[in-house]
């Protein structure tokens, strides 16, 4: 039988939640359940995490594939896993997230149904902290079952156009994003970046539905976003990244049909790559923020002089480095205060 949907998830240290990760995949319909090719990534992992989806790989033969590599971190697995994946459609699922099983066996039966380049779909967060879920706000207004060219919708015009292919609301042709592979930066954070670009780069349709799949799990420590973490990697981890998008957006711009609407968000996203980690760096402390910010500076120019500076970088390369950083602090202050406002606008 031919497989439907690969579900590709990366392990490492995660024995308190696997479990629950591949159990949430078996769907109670056996000829639903045969349509599935779990892809678990053992990452080289040191505790039992691998262990225990072994045990489902030896119950469920077929279905659940557990593959041992030496670790190359969570891109490297996402990459990895994609590149083994053997059904139709691929969704990518953090071995400390879930699906609702239920939304996942009426997944199956609409990608049964479908012929796109992608699916999007809903999902929620579980807060760990309040033991609560709360939907995964849409920033964008999508016609449920309505088949778009993605030559011809706005991504600019949404302002949201990165937000609409994440990995927890999206579901992929496998082998769209086969062709295009590697799609992640590996032994980094924040490698999951690149479903907010790519996909749109190499994407010809998608159509969206109103099911709710993943359950996204938010508060364990040593996630991207913990503060801790994050002040320890995130800049050298996004350089990395973004240098990697860099490349991958150069390298495969001649796939993008010219003159539409996918032409021009790929462009603007390549030039935004380059200048919003001005921004990112410039967040830090101004005795990290000065020398990073130089050598990003530096980098730019050697190897894409091609990108065109924004408000924020000609206002880098216009003041001394403590009036700038002054500047900065204040425009990101007005930032803030802006969005406050609007999120209270919004609510009422």
């Amino acid at each position: 039988m031919e497989k439907l949907l690969s579900i590709v998830i990366p392990v490492y240290k995660v024995e308190k939640f696997i479990d629950k990760c591949i159990s949430s995949l078996l769907v109670p319909d056996k000829k639903q359940l045969q349509l599935l090719d779990i892809v678990v990534i053992n990452d080289g992992t040191p505790d039992n995490s691998a262990i225990l989806a072994k045990a489902y790989e030896k119950q469920y033969p077929g279905i659940v594939r557990v593959i041992d590599q030496e670790n190359r971190g969570h891109g490297g697995a996402w990459n990895h896993g994609t590149e083994l994946a053997v059904g139709k459609y691929l969704f990518y699922l953090d071995s400390d997230d879930w699906f609702d099983t239920d939304q996942l066996s009426k997944l199956i039966t609409y990608l049964g149904k479908v012929d796109v380049d992608m699916v999007m779909l809903d999902g929620q967060n579980y807060h760990a902290a309040t033991d609560t879920y709360t939907e995964k706000t849409k920033h964008w207004e999508l016609t449920p079952e309505h088949y778009y060219d993605a030559d011809t919708f706005d991504w600019l015009g949404t302002g949201h156009g990165y937000d609409m292919t994440y990995a927890h609301d999206t579901v992929y042709r496998t082998s769209m994003m086969q062709a295009y592979l590697p799609l992640f930066c590996e032994h980094v954070m924040y490698d999951d970046v690149s479903l907010q670009a790519i996909p749109i780069a190499i994407a010809k349709d998608f159509i969206y539905t109103k099911l709710n799949v993943y359950r996204y799990y938010i508060g364990r420590p040593g996630q991207s976003f913990d503060p801790k973490v994050r002040a320890v990697r995130a800049a050298d981890d996004v350089t990395k990244v973004l240098t990697f998008l860099l490349d991958w957006v150069r390298r495969n711009r001649h796939v993008v049909p010219k003159g539409g609407t996918r032409e021009a968000y790929t462009e603007e996203n390549y030039q935004s790559m380059g200048t919003w980690h001005y921004y990112e760096l410039s967040l830090f402390d101004a005795a990290t923020a000065k020398p990073r910010l130089a050598a990003w500076d530096k980098f730019l120019k050697a190897n894409y002089p091609e990108i065109k500076p924004n408000h924020i970088v000609r206002m880098y390369h216009l003041l001394p480095f403590p009036l700038y950083y002054a500047w900065f602090k204040c425009y990101y202050f007005y930032q803030r205060v802006i969005r406050f406002l609007k999120r209270k606008l919004n609510r009422k």
